[in-house]
């Protein structure tokens, strides 16, 4: 059975161009608006699955006329598909209670997913956490290589909701559709082994040690997002800055995410991995 979705766009080319796509994925177009007349009578009679709609429309924008959609009908589910996308605009979306922002010019393909996202959360979010473990350490096994020049065996490791750090230990939030977070914990004494090889010489103290350990997480993190986005752009997954706690003895713990772990074996010393997601709520790409 096809998606059915309304097309809510000002301009006659980007409702032909965006039902042309549609339709080559399958997607039956069920009905259009070009503004805030008529909106909610034309949902009321074509019962869409999805609304997709434009931001900059004469009288109402698009975000009002999400408010009065969503006013009529709390469960539609719209995705925003506009040539503006900034932080206002995105924060502006968030408080409309949108379910999809997309920015034009849209690829039929990813639009789709992002539709099937939307329609299915469930399938992409399991895909998620079915691949990242993996992929977090392939990302993870080609970093040690590409900046050690050496190799790192793996072992499982149990995910207890304490854990007590080695030593160092990197934080890294990862934004996307679905939010996550990638512990990397390290002992001082290995962080200090790493740096001096990828240096090429004795760190020249404790700062230099936990920079290294900061960047090569945000390294590890970025190429296991880049892959995932590979798999699936509906992830649009990215790294934030890290956050780094050292010194007194710390506990590793991502509240509200459950974590999959494992430990890679190291020239330099046992290093822990730590990576998990939650549910969102839009598919922002």
């Amino acid at each position: 059975m096809s998606i059915r979705v309304m097309v809510v766009d000002d301009s006659p080319f980007s409702r032909t161009l965006l039902a042309d796509s549609l339709q080559q994925e399958g997607c039956e177009v069920v009905g259009e608006a070009d503004s805030i007349e008529g909106l909610i009578e034309t949902y009321r009679q074509c019962e869409p699955d999805i609304v997709t709609m434009d931001i900059a429309m004469p009288g109402a924008d698009g975000f009002e006329c999400s408010r009065a959609l969503l006013a009529h009908d709390p469960k539609a589910k719209i995705i925003l598909v506009s040539s503006m996308k900034d932080e206002e605009t995105e924060a502006e979306a968030r408080r409309c209670g949108v379910v999809g922002y997309l920015q034009k010019p849209v690829e039929g393909e990813v639009l789709k997913k992002v539709i099937e996202g939307v329609m299915s959360p469930d399938v992409l979010y399991n895909n998620l956490q079915s691949w990242s473990i993996d992929i977090f350490k392939e990302a993870l096994g080609q970093s040690i290589t590409r900046m050690t020049k050496t190799t790192a065996t793996f072992v499982e490791a149990e995910c207890s909701e304490k854990n007590i750090s080695q030593g160092i230990t990197v934080v890294i939030g990862i934004i996307g559709h679905y939010p996550g977070s990638m512990i990397l914990d390290i002992s001082k004494e290995s962080a200090e082994k790493m740096a001096e090889v990828i240096l090429r010489r004795p760190a020249k103290g404790q700062d230099e040690v936990v920079a290294m350990g900061a960047e090569f997480a945000n390294v590890v993190g970025g190429i296991a997002c880049s892959m995932l986005n590979k798999k699936d752009k509906a992830f649009s997954l990215r790294v934030s800055p890290p956050s780094v706690f050292y010194g007194a003895q710390t506990e590793i713990a991502s509240p509200g995410i459950r974590l999959h772990c494992l430990y890679a074996d190291s020239d330099f010393g046992r290093i822990y991995l730590g990576v998990g997601f939650k549910k969102g709520s839009v598919l922002w790409m």
